[in-house]
């Protein structure tokens, strides 16, 4: 029967697995970057393109909320696709929302309303053909690189990705309001 590990063993072991799960995206993203350079995409651009294929259009913030990034920086990726021809943006203007006509100021009832404007984002059919072609060719590749786990492997590593992403308040709580036992 083993001895069970210390807090700071704890730590370190988290600490050990947090870098290597930060390396291995690291040397992911810059083994990729070069096979999607070669369709001058950037990994953003790759990734909106993506999703836009699967999804269909969405709007902007919707877009950057999704992929982690700030609305910004998801209008100069949408630029950068939209100069290349594969991605358009269009406002669209949503139906009011329904309310008592009672609940409006008096200056405003009887009057037409419109609803709130969003600019969403939608494939070209030059962008759908493009990325129908890109598409097969990444995941052929990254198919490549996970044969180093097997179906199973790859099957528990989404899991625990997802686990790791949806978190655990509960013990992030109890492990941040933990007092560390000092060793010697």
């Amino acid at each position: 029967m083993g001895k069970r590990p210390t807090q700071k063993e704890k730590t370190q072991r988290a600490f050990r697995a947090y870098l290597d799960l930060l390396d291995t995206a690291e040397w992911m993203r810059s083994y990729m970057r070069g096979p999607l350079e070669s369709f001058d995409l950037t990994m953003g651009g790759f990734r909106l393109l993506e999703m836009l294929y699967r999804d269909g259009p969405v709007s902007v913030p919707v877009a950057a909320e999704r992929r982690g990034c700030k609305r910004q920086n998801m209008d100069v990726i949408v630029t950068r696709l939209e100069e290349r021809g594969w991605v358009r943006r269009t406002v669209v203007t949503h139906s009011p929302a329904e309310i008592k006509e009672s609940h409006l100021p008096k200056v405003k009832r009887g009057k037409p309303r419109e609803g709130r404007r969003v600019g969403m984002v939608s494939l070209t059919p030059l962008g759908k053909k493009f990325i129908g072609n890109v598409l097969p060719n990444h995941a052929k590749v990254i198919k490549a690189l996970m044969r180093a786990l097997d179906g199973r492997e790859q099957e528990s590593l989404s899991r625990l990705c997802a686990k790791l992403r949806e978190g655990d308040i509960l013990k992030f709580a109890s492990e941040m309001t933990h007092e560390d036992a000092e060793e010697s």
